[in-house]
């Protein structure tokens, strides 16, 4: 009886229902197939992005690294252009010590004769003589071992001697000059003996050797604060005005004078002292240093750019013979630079000048190459501001002209490569102020967008 109920609950298996079952599992199975395929295209996006994300990634990160390396290789430059600085300081003090040696060696002669004068008249003869050497050191033209000994003798027979062989006003000056020279002594002692021979002297003469002497040591003060005008320079012109008023014109004293004025801006009047030294070395070229040469030639060079650059020179003087002039002055400076023994970089010193003249004369192509030569000695904060503005120049000249794709993308590297050495160099050697004086105002937004460091590290001052 069971077995009857068992076989009758089991029903027979149809066609359809074979049927239902297939397609109930390939229903499944295209389920399956179609979401393996959504996990495949979306695992192919996924990888699809990455490749693209990090691809973009890895340009970025070259980017960068190029960046960086450029910015190491400009550092690199701005050291080694600091270390070639300070080669020439002291390749500077070795030429003056060379030349204060030689000068010595010239006077072999008169140190022989020092050994064999022992008695009073043969002494008082080098009275003259001593004299002469002690003004001569305030005017530019140094003591040496044996002029020394020569200013140093005549003085301890004046002390020595019943009879005076000196004047007070020689007196006071010798020794101050001989103070100044040994470096023995503090600076207030020999200021105060200058300004003895200034304020106490009855004689308009010794009057004026002191105020040369002050011009001289202020000078060397405010040269070493880069001639601040408010920090000794304009106390220097004073003192040299001084001595002028009393009848003492010389050339040491007019370049002094010359290079303070120039650093304030005043090109017409440091011109003019420039100009009236130059022709008093020409009148009298004997006791003339290279040194003193170097500068004459230098401070007129520079100041006729500037009077060009701001439409200041002298009425009927034509800006192009002007600017012509300024250039075989700079280029004069520069030989006797080399002349005195300075390095390539002391020369390119004043060689980066001649930059300012191509731009007056608006010969980009000459302004490019030149400032590329002086480029490839160290990287100086003018010449690589001339370099960037003959560039954008150059490259609208281009344009007009129809020039190539390579060539105007040449002019804007120039651009984006100086511009960065700029950004990274002390806002002290760029002087944005005395740079401005050596070009046409029209170039202000230039130098501004040059030097927009130094105004984020001034406080916006």
């Amino acid at each position: 009886m069971v077995s009857t109920e068992n076989e009758t609950s089991r029903s027979p298996v149809t066609s359809l229902d074979l049927l239902m079952e297939l397609q109930g599992e390939q229903q499944s199975f295209r389920f399956l197939v179609r979401a393996l395929a959504a996990l495949l295209a979306t695992a192919a996006v996924i990888a699809v992005g990455s490749v693209i994300y990090f691809y973009f990634e890895l340009q970025g990160l070259r980017a960068e690294y190029a960046r960086q390396a450029q910015l190491n290789q400009v550092n690199l430059r701005i050291v080694a252009g600091e270390a070639s600085r300070q080669r020439e300081s002291t390749q500077a003090q070795l030429v003056a010590i060379r030349e204060e040696n030689e000068a010595a060696r010239r006077q072999a002669e008169l140190s022989r004769e020092l050994q064999q004068a022992g008695s009073p008249g043969q002494i008082a003869s080098y009275k003259d003589r001593a004299v002469s050497i002690a003004r001569g050191h305030i005017l530019g033209k140094t003591m040496n071992e044996v002029t020394s000994q020569v200013v140093a003798m005549v003085l301890r027979a004046d002390q020595a001697g019943s009879v005076s062989l000196l004047t007070n006003g020689e007196r006071v000056l010798m020794q101050a000059a001989l103070d100044d020279w040994g470096g023995q002594v503090e600076s207030a002692t020999v200021r105060s003996e200058f300004q003895t021979l200034l304020d106490d002297s009855s004689s308009l003469t010794d009057q004026g050797v002191g105020a040369a002497g002050l011009a001289m040591l202020e000078y060397r003060k405010a040269n070493g604060n880069s001639l601040g005008w408010n920090r000794g320079c304009s106390t220097v012109v004073d003192y040299v005005n001084q001595a002028a008023a009393r009848g003492l014109n010389e050339p040491m004293l007019l370049l002094w004078k010359g290079q303070c004025l120039r650093k304030r801006g005043d090109a017409l009047l440091a011109y003019e002292a420039f100009s009236q030294a130059a022709k008093l070395m020409e009148s009298d070229p004997e006791d003339i240093t290279l040194e003193q040469s170097q500068m004459a030639h230098h401070g007129v060079g520079t100041t006729l750019i500037a009077l060009a650059a701001q439409s200041q020179l002298p009425e009927g003087q034509d800006k192009n013979v002007a600017l012509q002039e300024a250039l075989s002055e700079l280029r004069t400076a520069a030989k006797i630079r080399a002349d005195r023994g300075s390095t390539r970089v002391g020369v390119a010193y004043t060689e980066e000048n001649m930059g300012f003249i191509y731009i007056l004369e608006e010969d980009w192509p000459a302004a490019l190459s030149h400032t590329e030569s002086i480029d490839n000695i160290l990287p100086l904060a003018w010449n690589l501001t001339v370099r960037n503005i003959a560039a954008r120049e150059n490259e609208q000249a281009l344009k007009r002209g129809g020039a190539s794709r390579e060539a105007v993308q040449e002019m804007r590297r120039i651009q984006n490569d100086t511009a960065m050495v700029l950004s990274l160099m002390d806002c002290g050697q760029i002087d944005k102020a005395e740079l401005m004086r050596l070009l046409p105002q029209t170039y202000s937004d230039e130098v501004d967008e040059l030097a927009a460091h130094c105004l984020v590290e001034s406080g916006g001052i």
